[in-house]
């Protein structure tokens, strides 16, 4: 969500609450009391909820910043000698890091849902169940989060993740349409010149060449100056 939208909920809420406060202290006491008294609470209430908000921010922030720091661990497989432990922050396996990863993005988006971190890390969880190869789970956990991200940046990558989801679990079709809908998205948030170097790559796996070669042949000649140009002249050069 952005900024602007964020700071006009913040500032619905803060309102919807400072009017029953009003209400509720200045009913039949319009004196300079009970305004006085009025203004007090309305302080007490907006210093108390944006000192909350700001507490929410820092704490799922800091998880994130955990789960984020285990998912960038290295792969350090343990020494042969008898009684060598795993070094400290380091993991045996790509497997081993990425379970452990999970569990701590779950955390975050089970305590902190609706909060930009927890929608971060939602992102996370589908990410890395594809990274585990669990594509039915991740499929689900992209599709949600799409629905879900509203206007956010997340929603859009969202749907870039289903789709590369699809074309792992072999949905080629459904992957292209996805791919597809996503390119035509000239003002999203996604470089349509990525979009579309992953949409001729799955129509290659679906044995769709010419398809393929008329993407590529977009990225040359729409984004002659895109850093995947290159990419895509020789792909097209290899189909042609």
């Amino acid at each position: 969500m952005k900024a602007k939208e964020r700071h006009h909920l913040k500032q619905n809420e803060f309102a919807a609450t400072t009017s029953r406060v009003v209400a509720s202290l200045t009913e039949n006491r319009n004196t300079a009391v009970g305004t006085l008294m009025a203004v007090i609470a309305i302080l007490a209430i907006g210093g108390g909820y944006f000192f909350w908000k700001r507490h929410v921010a820092n704490e799922s922030g800091a998880m994130l910043g955990v789960a984020m720091a285990i998912e960038q661990s290295a792969i350090a497989p343990p020494s042969t000698l008898p009684g060598a432990k795993q070094s400290p922050g380091t993991y045996p396996t790509e497997q081993a890091r990425d379970e452990v990863a999970l569990k701590a993005f779950q955390q975050v988006a089970a305590e902190y849902p609706k909060t930009d971190a927890g929608i971060a890390a939602s992102y996370h969880i589908a990410s890395t169940l594809l990274a585990l190869g669990r594509l039915g789970e991740a499929e689900t956990a992209f599709k949600t989060l799409a629905d879900n991200a509203g206007s956010s940046l997340y929603a859009p990558m969202a749907r870039m993740g289903l789709a590369e989801t699809l074309l792992a679990a072999g949905k080629n079709d459904d992957a292209i349409k996805t791919f597809n809908d996503l390119s035509g998205q000239r003002d999203g948030a996604l470089p349509v010149d990525g979009v579309l170097m992953q949409l001729a790559r799955a129509y290659i796996k679906a044995g769709k060449m010419q398809e393929a070669r008329s993407t590529f042949k977009r990225v040359v000649d729409e984004f002659p100056d895109s850093t995947y140009a290159s990419d895509a002249r020789q792909q097209l050069a290899a189909l042609n």
